[in-house]
């Protein structure tokens, strides 16, 4: 009696790991489409979910915002931290819209990440390395009383 896989299993094993890798390389090309896409259903979801406290300048800047950063990454120029961020404040705007419990703070977050993935607003100075310290090294320690010098 011979051990193994039967042809038909096989086959169809091998069939579906060819699916998915194609499904994966048509999701690997089409990554940006579909973040695009997401962006711009999360910026329907904020605006009906507005807070009576924003401004009109900060719906201005919430339109600015996301129309350069979906430009930025559909260039592919988005650095990854600038992206996590957004990517952050995305899925808690879009927690909050839902539940209706979207603040001003929360919005002011948003157009922040939008702003620096969208090269609107440049990075934290907090991001760039201290300068050394040009303090004096301590005195020495003094020498033990009676000691000769």
């Amino acid at each position: 009696m011979p051990g193994g896989c039967s042809r038909p299993l096989l086959l169809g094993c091998g069939g579906i790991v060819i699916l998915l890798g194609i499904a994966a390389i048509v999701f690997v090309v089409k990554a940006k489409d579909l973040l695009a896409w997401t962006m711009r259903e999360l910026e329907q979801q904020v605006v009906a979910a507005w807070p009576a406290d924003a401004s009109a300048e900060e719906r201005s800047r919430l339109d600015r915002g996301f129309a350069a950063a979906l430009d930025k990454i559909k260039q592919g120029e988005v650095e990854p931290p600038a992206l996590f961020a957004l990517q952050r404040q995305l899925a808690k705007a879009a927690d909050k819209s839902q539940k209706k419990q979207l603040t001003r703070d929360d919005v002011l977050d948003l157009l922040s990440a939008l702003e620096r993935v969208g090269g609107l607003l440049k990075p934290d100075s907090e991001e760039t390395p201290a300068a050394p310290s040009a303090e004096p090294p301590p005195p020495s320690a003094a020498p033990p009383p009676g000691a000769s010098t």
